[in-house]
């Protein structure tokens, strides 16, 4: 598949990916599968082991994210700059409690976090 056959079906794929239906995108990348194409047999997997969370015009109906970029930054302020101060160590029981915190306050929880535990 080339140029414009190739554009078009993978138009097709993304906009059935987008719409939660998982399964029908299996059942066309079955075809390549069989040629052992890595990629798509990556894809596949990855579809397969996520299925059930692929609802991407749901998420967007509800102004959520799709990508992971925002959860990588995210993931570089709120744990790991707390976790990784030079000389610190963490029991790992106090790990959780600690992280579940800073999330609280990235997300301006503070307040009505403390409300909910003094009430």
């Amino acid at each position: 598949m080339k140029g414009k056959e190739r554009s078009i079906w993978l138009d097709c794929i993304l906009s059935l990916i987008n719409h939660g239906r998982v399964k029908k995108v299996l059942s066309h990348l079955k075809k390549w599968s069989v040629k052992e194409q890595n990629t798509v047999v990556n894809l596949s997997k990855y579809l397969k082991r996520f299925e059930n969370s692929i609802h991407y015009d749901k998420y967007r109906s509800l102004g959520l994210p799709i990508g992971s970029g925002e959860v990588e930054s995210a993931h570089r302020y709120i744990p790991q700059k707390r976790l990784k101060i030079p000389g610190a160590t963490w029991h790992p029981d106090n790990v959780n409690p600690m992280l579940a915190l800073r999330i609280i306050r990235a997300n301006n929880w503070w307040h009505d976090f403390w409300m909910a535990i003094a009430c």
